[in-house]
């Protein structure tokens, strides 16, 4: 399963929008995650779920289904 994508943890929630995060701010489109400065509002981008967890560690207290975010 691929799980790469823009990750946030949110609450103690880790959010998961696989393709783009979009709201009256910015757009985070997946064709241009490797030329973004990140963070943008929390989100990164991650290659793995793994990968953000690690990165996110104890900040995480529940995982979301993976969705878009159209924040």
């Amino acid at each position: 399963m691929d799980t790469k994508g823009f990750y946030k943890v949110d609450n103690g929630v880790l959010l998961h929008a696989p393709n783009f995060v979009e709201n009256k701010n910015y757009t985070l489109n997946i064709a241009d995650a490797d030329n973004t400065d990140y963070p943008v509002d929390g989100w990164y981008f991650f290659d793995t779920e793994d990968s953000a967890k690690e990165f996110f560690g104890d900040q995480i207290v529940e995982l979301e289904e993976s969705t878009d975010s159209g924040e």
